[in-house]
């Protein structure tokens, strides 16, 4: 589904600078059918579709427009954006909830009289006084959620996904067949354009082909020595989204899509703004933090039903914002249908279970009176697993020349960026998100037989998450990794409880990684034989690097991280413990059968023992989906659209 590369880029930047009407103040707060909490990849296209219907709809996000700011338009400004105060969330989350053992990694962050600081942990250089924090999980509070943010990677869900579905609940809207050629194909197509990474801006820099090519011989594609360049042109034509048979499953050397149009980054929130701009029923109202959904406990069927939500409007309330400190202005406004809920994997159970909806025990012990006891709400939690290979060059890689990644006048790659159109590689380097190309590989362990590793390739220094990480990825241009994103993990322990009764706080968040999470079959030891095999599928690429030296000679490279130090299984896997990190989190309000006691939604997305009430994110999912997660959340949030729209 690409888009044409030749549109005139005038007309791509005007789709993504203009401006939203807001609430009008003629607007009758009572008289919304539909109150969506949550403008991301469930609560966007959702809203959207409501409207489009011609159901009055109002969409709260807590965050506001940021469609101006170029860090949420230049695909190259992926990891910038994250740093940008005006937009980022900054959630702590643990991996172990041994204290000791967490602070092994060298992302940990610790608070020092309201500071962050990192440190590389060895018992000695932690400042006293210093508060653990836990690891940094950027999410953002803008609106288009975290796909304003996202690293705009765009990879269609696994057949297996929806089959699993499908059979947990006995639905066969939920067949793989539906679920792709109508959810897919013929709505959330009719909004989202992708494009591959243009591959042609591959060729202007030679170490940075001879690591690519490196990787497709590693998996049994690589072209010959003779004719690398060109090789690797066809094979950067190659789609993950495939068009073939066997897709899921089969093994290759991919192209990047990404979420673009004409080398900008266009998405939910652009889906947003034109279905307000077309005249549609949907009103936005931003900076607006919903605190509590009420309920009316007296209805006719003797559930309660939700009516509405409280909130408090202001900038930068929620205390994961980095410019937090307001107190807000209170507010309510009701709905006359439903309530649908897309906060997201931590923000959707905390504003549940303040609600009165979740796990008795939890509730009661914070003294909120419990309407509905749901008790796997907020559990299941599941993420991806990833991990890099980082190598340093003594020089730097051209395609980088002129690259400062920040806004300012000195950027050549921004003037580049924005004054040429997406066709050639005039748009430079920042028309693409950094990773270049990937390897997909289907693991000895992988628990679907579809592919679940997939090994990204680029010119940065990736190892993760912790303040002003982006700065450090890109604080000179020598370095490469390859870095791995596992699939279908199996580790379903994870945990979003209530830190406090404060809305504004946020939730205590554990991961209980490897051997601390799910165990009984061994899945935690699956996982990880998954990710020591693709350590060493990096490295085996990295070898090939010095095939193509008579025919493209450049310097050579170290590795950095791991290290050279760092060879067998055991300290593999230890290294891999101790530094993995995720960016996908999801599964805390699952879908499941009816007669499933930790589900906390039916088929149709409405919260068990409820009613008026849906929650439509990536929480949902029984099972973490596919490769990355922003597919299969625009998907579903088609679906319930239909259920929504066809049950009213």
């Amino acid at each position: 589904m690409w888009t044409g590369v030749l549109v005139a880029f005038a007309a791509a930047l005007a789709a993504v600078t203009s401006a939203f009407p807001q609430r009008r103040q003629s607007d009758d707060p009572s008289g919304y059918e539909y109150i969506v909490v949550g403008s991301g990849a469930g609560g966007g296209p959702l809203a959207s579709r409501l409207a489009r219907a011609g159901f009055k709809t109002l969409l709260l996000e807590a965050g506001d427009d940021q469609g101006s700011n170029l860090n949420t338009s230049v695909p190259g400004y992926q990891a910038v954006v994250t740093q940008d105060p005006k937009i980022r969330w900054d959630m702590y989350v643990n991996h172990y909830q041994d204290i000791a053992r967490a602070q092994l990694d060298p992302k940990f962050v610790y608070d020092v009289d309201g500071a962050v600081f990192t440190t590389i942990y060895n018992g000695t250089d932690v400042p006293a006084g210093a508060t653990p924090k836990g690891i940094l999980y950027p999410r953002a509070g803008v609106l288009g959620g975290c796909v304003s943010h996202n690293a705009l990677i765009w990879i269609e869900p696994h057949d297996s996904d929806w089959n699993n579905i499908q059979n947990l609940t006995g639905d066969s809207s939920w067949s793989a067949e539906n679920m792709r050629d109508t959810y897919l194909n013929k709505r959330v197509y009719q909004w989202q354009s992708t494009e591959p990474t243009d591959p042609t801006i591959v060729a202007r820099d030679v170490k940075l082909a001879k690591h690519l090519v490196g990787g497709a011989a590693e998996i049994g594609l690589g072209p010959n020595p003779l004719n690398a360049l060109t090789g690797l042109g066809e094979l950067l034509l190659v789609s993950p989204n495939g068009g073939y048979a066997d897709r899921d499953s089969t093994e290759g050397f991919f192209q990047i899509p990404l979420i673009m149009t004409n080398g900008a980054r266009k998405s939910v929130r652009d889906w947003i703004v034109e279905t307000v701009n077309d005249g549609y029923p949907l009103t936005v109202m931003p900076n607006t933090f919903v605190t509590k959904i009420t309920f009316d406990t007296n209805s006719t069927s003797g559930k309660p039903r939700a009516t509405g939500v409280e909130y408090l409007q202001g900038q930068y309330l929620y205390t994961a914002s980095p410019l937090s400190g307001g107190s807000g202005t209170p507010g309510s406004v009701s709905a006359t249908r439903e309530v649908i809920v897309s906060g997201g994997t931590y923000n959707t159970p905390q504003l549940l279970k303040l609600s009165g909806v979740g796990p008795a025990d939890e509730l009661e012990s914070f003294d909120i009176p419990v309407l509905v006891d749901l008790p796997g709400l907020g559990s299941n939690m599941q993420d991806r697993y990833e991990i890099p290979i980082n190598t340093y060059h003594p020089d730097d890689f051209t395609i980088l020349d002129g690259c400062t990644f920040d806004l300012k006048s000195d950027d050549k790659c921004l003037t580049q960026w924005e004054n040429n159109p997406y066709v050639l590689a005039q748009k430079g380097a920042y028309a693409t998100n950094g990773l270049a190309a990937a390897m997909g590989k289907v693991s000895s362990t992988s628990p679907t037989g579809d592919v679940d590793l997939f090994i990204f390739g680029g010119p940065v220094n990736f190892q993760g998450y912790f303040p002003q990480w982006s700065d450090d990825a890109v604080k000179d241009h020598q370095h490469f990794s390859w870095y791995t994103l596992k699939a279908h993990t199996q580790n379903k322990a994870g945990t979003v409880t209530l830190r406090s009764t404060n809305p504004l706080d946020q939730p205590d968040i554990n991961f209980n990684y490897f051997d601390t999470g799910t165990t009984a079959s061994g899945e935690d030891e699956a996982d990880l034989a998954s990710l020591v095999e693709a350590v060493k599928i990096s490295r085996g690429a990295l070898q090939h690097f010095h095939d193509y030296d008579l025919l493209l000679p450049t310097t050579d490279f170290t590795e950095e991280e791991p290290g050279k130090n760092v060879t067998s299984d055991a300290d593999i896997g230890d290294y891999i413990k101790q530094r993995a990190w995720g960016h996908h989190a999801c599964c805390t309000a699952p879908i499941g059968a009816d007669d499933d006691p930790s589900a906390v939604l039916d088929t149709n997305f409405r919260v068990k023992g409820t009613e008026g009430l849906r929650v439509v994110d990536a929480s949902v999912f029984p099972r973490i989906p596919g490769i990355f997660i922003q597919s299969a959340i625009f998907m579903i949030s088609e679906k319930a659209a239909d259920a929504i729209i066809n049950g009213s």
